[in-house]
């Protein structure tokens, strides 16, 4: 098992961009795992994404809510029972884990019941407990923030596609909900882009991977 460090935060908040950063500055204490949907195609979880996105939805929504969310949580469970043990002084840095799936199938399920966000912090709490029941939680979870019209912007320019107003709500839902979350939960920072440049945010998030490595006991999860 591995000590890990997970980056989350709604679409378009740059958090691959800064983990990639983070990667390259921490160098070989860290083991980079990219965001599920920037898996190898010919691997499960490339596949079980490919299918999930084969009608057309950004955000993987097929109809079929209950079904996205088992699904998304298998996997969240299946990358980590694939990761090599990271050797002793080593962390890995998550791109996505558990609460993506939580706060985002919350989102959803809660648009499909029109229901208000606190029994979406609910079904959030209950997915992301589901998924720990079979993998560790991480050692912190890093939630990076900035203006949403930042991060729609950037959303915008990346996927070279306006959002809809259907994702922009579930953006906009996502972002509140990570927000609840954090409140309630002992292992999350909260790094605001709005207050740390992008040197202060690298090295926030490279002193925590080093803090997680130190502390973590060698060949135990943190």
């Amino acid at each position: 098992m591995s000590a890990v460090v997970t980056l989350e935060g709604v679409n378009g908040v740059g958090k691959s961009h800064l983990g990639r950063l983070a990667a390259a500055a921490l160098g070989p204490v860290c083991l980079p795992l990219v965001e599920l949907s920037d898996s190898a195609p010919a691997g499960l979880p490339g596949q079980v994404i490919a299918a999930l996105h084969s009608g057309g939805d950004r955000f993987l929504r097929t109809g079929h809510p209950g079904t996205e969310t088992l699904l998304l949580a298998a996997l969240q469970v299946h990358r980590h029972e694939a990761l090599a043990p990271a050797g002793p002084g080593q962390v890995v840095l998550e791109d996505r884990g558990p609460a993506s799936v939580a706060v985002y199938q919350a989102a959803v399920l809660a648009e499909t019941a029109g229901a208000t966000d606190a029994w979406a912090l609910e079904r959030a709490m209950a997915i992301e407990q589901m998924i720990r029941m079979w993998r560790p939680a991480p050692a912190t979870t890093v939630l990076i923030t900035d203006d949403p019209d930042a991060c729609r912007t950037r959303f915008e320019r990346r996927t070279g596609q306006a959002a809809s107003l259907d994702e922009w709500a579930l953006m906009s839902r996502a972002g509140r909900l990570y927000h609840l979350l954090a409140a309630v939960s002992d292992n999350y920072v909260v790094l605001d882009r709005q207050v740390l440049d992008e040197e202060s945010a690298v090295g926030l998030i490279t002193g925590l991977c080093r803090d997680a490595a130190a502390t973590a006991p060698d060949g135990v999860a943190a």
